[in-house]
């Protein structure tokens, strides 16, 4: 039961270190984005669609966006980036209670099937919001920037193998 209260004061010092927090409504800047970017790692593997507007945003010169594409982008951000974070803090935080959960004997298993359906509506709710960026891209590119996107994530093992398959 001692491992079980280590673990436990262990993962809520971790999930409060991990939770992100925009500071203001204004349009987030390059710092910012590498917080959020932390985020999204930690969820990155669980999920199913790859996260691409902070990949496309940091690469923008290369990529040649339009003024009209980043505004756009930008936009979207500003549109859907609490909700996001909020939707991102729950689900790390449920996981890592689940995890904790499941190592307790006082918790039963209709608790645990309870918790893994709340994940998963969260889940599925970030996909919707990552789904309307996907479209936003999906629309806006051009054959030359999916290019260029190829090349810009040819670093990113997992990125990478995708456009490859994409490319097939």
């Amino acid at each position: 039961m001692k491992a079980v209260a280590m673990m436990t004061v262990f993962l809520i010092i971790f999930s409060s270190a991990v939770l992100a927090r925009h500071r203001s409504d204004h349009p987030l800047s390059a710092e910012d984005w590498e917080v959020v970017m932390q985020r999204v790692v930690l969820l990155e593997r669980t999920g199913l669609m790859p996260t691409l507007l902070p990949v496309i945003m940091r690469n923008r010169d290369a990529l040649q966006l339009s003024d009209e594409q980043v505004n756009a982008f930008r936009e979207w951000r500003k549109n859907n980036y609490t909700n996001m974070v909020n939707i991102m803090n729950k689900i790390i935080e449920k996981m890592m209670q689940f995890r904790v959960d499941a190592l307790s004997p006082d918790i039963p298993d209709a608790r645990l099937l309870a918790s893994q359906s709340e994940i998963h509506d969260l889940q599925r709710q970030l996909l919707e919001i990552k789904l309307s960026c996907r479209d936003l891209v999906m629309t806006t590119f051009t054959d030359d920037q999916w290019e260029n996107f190829a090349f810009v994530v040819a670093d990113n093992p997992r990125l990478a193998s995708l456009m490859q398959e994409v490319n097939k």
